[in-house]
């Protein structure tokens, strides 16, 4: 399965073939040394619920209310800078990434294909988003950076690096969140990924993530799982 095949995936496999699902080599297999796909063991049970993108203001901001209501609860969002969203929401996120509860990492300013840029401008994608994050967030998010789609090699790797974004942070898991995906869909895929160990990608692009919210967060505590984020399960990389 390719990486964009495996972000799209719905419930349907796991409806038709559970266990398969789970056993089969995944995307996490499949990218270039260097790239971050599961967490560290630990003696406690847990997961990364990882958030792209957030072209939905609406959405974004029912994520912080789920962090309002929860205060357990660990994320790690990877902020597409052109998403305008992150400029309403940044004043009640940022005391939560103060914290430490909230992570927020760089997903580029455009989200391009950096395999298909020079390497000047992969790293100009990169410091765009870099400097809105310093501008409304107050952080240096360096060094851990998601490739839009997931399409990175080595090349975009070395070029991201010489600008200080060494930890390239994919996936092993995903909500295949999005506009235009049913609710069920998402908490579907929640079942079949939201496992120990595993970061798991979900995308604030849509409502199809907070309607499923109450199942996911039942599920997170039917399974014993603590949420982390990338910094607590890594440290500073």
């Amino acid at each position: 399965m390719d990486r964009r095949g495996f972000l799209q995936v719905g419930a349907a496999s796991l409806l038709v073939a559970p266990a398969l699902a789970l056993a089969e080599p995944t995307a996490a297999e499949a990218w270039p040394t260097g790239c971050i796909t599961m967490l560290p063991k630990a003696p406690v049970r847990r997961v990364a619920w990882t958030v792209d993108d957030g072209s939905s203001t609406q959405a974004l901001y029912r994520y912080v209310d789920l962090l309002n209501s929860h205060p357990e609860l660990r994320m790690t969002f990877f902020v597409l800078s052109s998403a305008s969203g992150w400029r309403k929401v940044a004043p009640e996120l940022a005391p939560m990434v103060k914290s430490g509860r909230v992570q927020i990492g760089n997903h580029t300013a455009r989200h391009p294909n950096l395999q298909q840029l020079t390497n000047s401008q992969i790293q100009r994608e990169l410091l765009d988003c870099h400097h809105f994050i310093q501008d409304h967030f107050g952080i240096d998010e360096k060094p851990i950076f998601r490739p839009p789609y997931g399409d990175i090699d080595s090349r975009v790797i070395k070029a991201a690096a010489d600008v200080g974004f060494t930890a390239p942070i994919l996936w092993w898991g995903t909500f295949a969140s999005g506009a235009g995906v049913a609710s069920g869909t998402v908490a579907g895929n929640a079942k079949q990924w939201l496992l120990n160990g595993r970061i798991v990608i979900d995308h604030a692009n849509s409502m199809s993530t907070p309607r499923a919210f109450p199942y996911v967060m039942s599920l997170l505590k039917q399974r014993g799982l603590s949420t982390v984020t990338i910094k607590d399960a890594f440290g500073h990389l």
